[in-house]
């Protein structure tokens, strides 16, 4: 799509150098200069990784390959420790590239066998490409943060009831931060390795599922507890080997249900969680499930794949409706509050989509009222500075998620090297009886800092408030002061002061 055409040449422009966003009053966004403190929420938790936490959690990596470095040693020790660190296959490719320190005939023979094994791979990927993807492929890919594989945080999920918020880091511990208090258990398991999701129960205080390698650990966090450290007796454990690597999952808005999906295998889980048992439900086409979301109705399920196709399931009978020949794969999606639109994006298009379902009946209505339509081109803006630099805004959408009250959506682009990811895009909208996208603002953290997550506070009464983790570790609160339009309904202005003592109480 052509840039000129860009909602985002209608956007305010973003904060200048130094400066970052700090609330939104009167439709505007606000910003103040980045030196100061940035305030903090009395009502929500404070949420800031140590320099010490970021580097223990660096440190895991680069010691697991430091270990297998070469320090001019032999050949042949080199050789057999790349093939201990990275398989008997690497090991040959790196033969194959020593001539000059093996036989010839030991090089050619590996070298043939490289080239079958080559053409074999090449063959079977057509017909089973994700077989071949790697782990790390797929965290970059697929997961809802940006650059993954280097983020401090790998996963956040606030709870939906009250203000507390898990956190997993890259050490695969999942920390647990809770409003007013200074104790913050943290959940360890021999099992917990690679978390890529984090889902807390609806409908209850301490359950919160954890995606796995291997499993599904759902742990019992008891708020009164005073455990820093929980037993691992208090986590159930959802063995599902089949699926590894387990990348999403979804609870059902009642809690009654939990869904668990890997972009591998070409199914989703349904779970019992008390009785730890699981229903596979299979799809014939896709190859896969990058990610899942449930619409908060509880009547429908949305299932992204890695192909140019995602599906809507009706919870009620478990059947499906395809959505095919998209552009490319879907990358994110947001269900309105009520369950009737979604709205998605796909790669290989800078571009927001929507697509309306019918609200209501017995659950069965998958089908949507129209096709998808067009809502916005988020392509790729330049913004002049006024220190005569540029910035760069847009490009191919990595989150999408939208509030409780249905009049604001957040937009997380990709990373790339024009550093469009150090702001978030924030769109005003309405939903009945028109799906309508209007520019809102942009936020921006302190200087150097790009968005890695973001996320909406469940029932805030100010209207909303988002949290974006930053790259530096800093989790930071946007609060967008306004009425919604469902109070102006129920209660006059002059009853209603959004800027009233309440949950958005600042602090320094």
């Amino acid at each position: 799509m052509s840039a000129l055409k860009s909602i985002l040449h209608q956007f305010p422009p973003p904060p200048q150098h130094g400066h970052m966003t700090a609330l939104e009053k009167d439709g505007q966004m606000m910003d103040f200069p980045d030196t100061l403190p940035a305030p903090s929420l009395i009502d929500y938790p404070e949420i800031v990784l140590s320099k010490e936490s970021i580097n223990r959690t660096n440190l895991r990596y680069e010691k697991a390959q430091l270990a297998f470095l070469s320090t001019g040693q032999a050949s042949w020790k080199r050789f057999i420790n790349t093939g201990f660190s990275e398989g008997l296959f690497k090991m040959m490719e790196e033969i194959t590239e020593a001539n000059d320190e093996v036989p010839p005939w030991i090089s050619s023979t590996c070298k043939v066998i490289v080239s079958l094994v080559e053409a074999a791979k090449t063959l079977s990927m057509s017909f089973f490409a994700q077989s071949f993807i790697t782990d790390e492929e797929i965290f970059l890919k697929y997961m809802h943060v940006n650059n993954w594989l280097k983020s401090p945080i790998q996963s956040i999920a606030w709870h939906p009831h009250v203000a507390k918020a898990a956190v997993a880091l890259r050490d695969d511990s999942v920390h647990i931060y809770y409003s007013g208090n200074s104790l913050s258990p943290i959940l360890k398991h021999k099992l917990q390795k690679q978390v890529a999701d984090l889902a807390w129960q609806p409908l209850s205080a301490s359950v919160l599922a954890v995606a796995c390698k291997t499993c599904v650990l759902v742990w019992h966090v008891e708020p009164t507890s005073l455990a820093v450290r929980p037993s691992a007796s208090t986590a159930q454990v959802l063995h599902c080997t089949s699926q590894s690597p387990v990348t999403s999952l979804a609870w059902s808005p009642d809690g009654s249900l939990l869904i668990s999906a890997s972009p591998k295998h070409n199914s989703i889980i349904i779970w019992d969680v008390p009785k730890e048992n699981g229903v596979v439900q299979k799809q014939s086409t896709g190859r896969g499930v990058s990610f899942l979301s449930y619409s908060p109705d509880g009547t429908k399920l949305f299932t992204a794949t890695p192909s140019k196709m995602f599906r809507v399931w009706s919870t009620k009978h478990w059947q499906w409706e395809n959505w095919s020949n998209l552009i490319g794969p879907c990358t994110a999606a947001s269900w309105s509050p009520d369950g009737s639109v979604l709205v998605f994006a796909m790669e290989g298009d800078s571009a927001l989509y929507a697509v309306r379902f019918p609200v209501g009946g017995d659950g069965d209505g998958v089908s949507a009222v129209s096709l998808s339509v067009l809502l916005a081109d988020v392509s790729p803006v330049n913004y002049s500075m006024h220190d005569g630099s540029i910035v760069r805004a847009g490009g191919q959408v990595k989150s999408i998620v939208w509030d409780g009250t249905g009049e604001r959506l957040a937009v997380m682009f990709e990373t790339n090297e024009t550093g469009s990811d150090q702001f978030v895009a924030v769109f005003k909208t309405t939903i009945h009886p028109l799906m309508e996208l209007l520019p809102g603002g942009f936020v921006k953290g302190k200087s150097g800092e790009s968005a890695v997550h973001i996320a909406f506070m469940p029932n805030c009464s100010k209207g909303a408030l988002l949290s974006v983790v930053w790259s530096s570790g800093r989790v930071g609160y946007v609060p967008m002061f306004f009425i919604p339009a469902q109070k102006i309904h129920h209660r006059s202005s002059a009853n209603f002061d959004p800027l009233s003592p309440g949950p958005f109480l600042f602090q320094r």
